[in-house]
This record gives C-alpha cells, sequence and structure tokens, in this order.
C-alpha cells in the first residue's frame, strides 16, 4: 500500500515505520525538527530492547510532493486537524481513506466535516510510544494494536487491505463494524489516563500506586460511561472492570497521557477534546462530571501552552 502519515509524532512514527520496515510504501508528512532528523538521519524505532533504524525515509513537507495515496494516516493534534485536512487534497484518489489515529471521539466527524465522510476511517490506537528526541520513537509496555471501522459499519476492501498490511508488519489491527462502541471503549480508558496523569504531573505507575489518585481514576471511568450511557452508545457492562484492568496491570510504569507530555513541554492541549468533552457532554445530557469537569477547570490555564499562558497572564494583569 501506499500510505501517507499526516503528523509524524510519536504515534504516526511508529507505526508508518513499522509499516515502512515491512515493505509498505510510506510517506512521512513532517515539519521543524522532526523533518529534519527524519532527512538526515532516519528514522529510529527502539522496542523490546532493540534499535530498528529506517534511512533514508521518505519524507516532506508538502502533501502535494508526496503524490496520491491509499490511505493516509491522520495523527496531529486533534485541534489542527482541520488545517490537516484542508492540506490533504493532493493525496486524495478515488478510495483514500483517512484513518483517524487521534485521540477522543470527536475525530471521524471533523474529517466528514472537512473531506465527506466517504473518506473517513475511524482508528482506535493502543499503544505507549513517546518521541525521546527528533526521529527517535520508543514504545514501552506490550501494547502496538489497532482498530478501525468504517461509518457505515461495512467491512470494507480497503480497510481489510490496510489490516493486512499492518498484519505484514506485525501489528495487531482489528477491523471492526461498531465505530462508536470501538472509539468510547477506548475513551472510557484515556480520559481517565490523560485526566489524572495531567492532573497530578505524575506517571500512570504513581497514580496506581495512590488509593486516592486510583479512585480518581475510577471516578473518570464512571463518569465517562454514564455519558456515553446517555448519548445512546452502547458499551460492554464489563468496561469499567477492564479499562481499570488495564490501567493496573497493563500500562508501564513510565507511561505518561500525552496531555502530560504536551503539558510538561508547553505546548497546547487537546483538552477540549478530554475531560472538556465530557464536562460539555455531561452538562447537555443534564449527567453530573464533578471529577472531569474539575481537570477541565484545573488545566484551562494552560489550554493555548505556556506562551498561550503567558498572554493570557499578562492581559490579566493589566
Amino acid at each position: 500500500m501506499r500510505i501517507a502519515v499526516m503528523g509524524a509524532g510519536a504515534v504516526g512514527c511508529y507505526f508508518g515505520g513499522r509499516l515502512a520496515s515491512a515493505g509498505e510504501d510510506v510517506v512521512f508528512i513532517a515539519r521543524g525538527g522532526q523533518l529534519q532528523a527524519l532527512r538526515e538521519r532516519g528514522l529510529q524505532l527502539i522496542e523490546s530492547g532493540r534499535t530498528n533504524t529506517l534511512y533514508p525515509v521518505a519524507v516532506t513537507p508538502d502533501p502535494a510532493q508526496a503524490g496520491p495515496v491509499d490511505c493516509i494516516l491522520l495523527c496531529v493534534k486533534l485541534f489542527d486537524t482541520e488545517t490537516a485536512l484542508r492540506a490533504c487534497g493532493p493525496m486524495l484518489q478515488p478510495g483514500t481513506g483517512v484513518i483517524t489515529l487521534q485521540n477522543g471521539i470527536d475525530a471521524v466527524a471533523m474529517v466528514g466535516d472537512s473531506i465527506g465522510v466517504d473518506r473517513a476511517i475511524g482508528g482506535a490506537v493502543y499503544v505507549v510510544a513517546s518521541l525521546l528526541e527528533p526521529g527517535v520513537v520508543l514504545r514501552s509496555g506490550d501494547w502496538a494494536r489497532i482498530e478501525i471501522a468504517e461509518p457505515s459499519g461495512a467491512v470494507s476492501v480497503r480497510a481489510k487491505s490496510f489490516a493486512r498490511a499492518c498484519v505484514r508488519a506485525g501489528v495487531e489491527c482489528v477491523v471492526r463494524e461498531d465505530l462508536e462502541r470501538m472509539l468510547w471503549s477506548k475513551f472510557v480508558l484515556l480520559s481517565a489516563t490523560s485526566a489524572t496523569t495531567a492532573l497530578t504531573r505524575q506517571p500512570i505507575g504513581y497514580v496506581r500506586g495512590d488509593s486516592v489518585g486510583l479512585e480518581f481514576a475510577r471516578r473518570c471511568i464512571r463518569e465517562t460511561l454514564a455519558v456515553a450511557s446517555a448519548q445512546g452508545i452502547d458499551l460492554p457492562e464489563d468496561l469499567e472492570a477492564t479499562a481499570m484492568r488495564q490501567l493496573c496491570e497493563e500500562m508501564p510504569d513510565d507511561a505518561k497521557a500525552s496531555q502530560l507530555v504536551d503539558l510538561e513541554h508547553g505546548k497546547p492541549l487537546e483538552l477540549d477534546y478530554l475531560s472538556g468533552a465530557i464536562h460539555r457532554l455531561g452538562a447537555a445530557h443534564g449527567v453530573p462530571t464533578p471529577v472531569h469537569s474539575t481537570v477541565y477547570a484545573a488545566l484551562r490555564p494552560f489550554l493555548r501552552g505556556s506562551r498561550g499562558r503567558a498572554k493570557l497572564m499578562r492581559h490579566d494583569a493589566g
């Protein structure tokens, strides 16, 4: 397959790198230091104590130079989605699918609104990947799984083709027929890990090792489940237990949700699409969300990153 990775961060580079290593035709759309590193030194993937270096790497800052592709792995931050989709135009051809390997529950609708729902393929990723430095990605823990689903519920040829490419790359990929259930099942866990690690400024190991932190995470999960129910999403009855097991047993101690990583580096946050989404949907449905609403309020000063916060503080002082 010819695959473009739009947003060459940790997740995009990990899965794109695995696919490229297996012989798929992968081009990365990158910028800044990441673009320079991929051009000059290639991509290093570190996992299970081994380092795999891909060089040369097909990388460009301009989607027009990439040309038409079979699928686009959309890995940009949610607040950059609309801009990224506008830039994807030169890579689209009849049948091109945009697989949303992003956080939250909003990306598929954003793709549909921008370039058509026929282009959208929802994705849920289960991986702990971090960008150690430009061009160097570390995967920790055992997770390396993708779930995808068409909005129509059909098991399409393009979805099956991508899944087969993942299998060739040694990445588990499941094609599902229940998009909303798939997205919300991941969001139940993600909303808790992003909230707890960002608010405490600590990795998962601390959260689950502290009785108060662990109860906080459980309440995050229950609020997200309650909002999902109000939305009419049919989730597995044992999802709370599953999410708690994943948090307590399956994630590595040093795992940090991407929201904490962005907070630590002074970058803008996806907060509006995480705890902010639960706060907003809870209010719309009359479902109390005191934990997520508190997280939303506490992290809002950092929503636009350190520069945005500095501007806000200067404005307030003046």
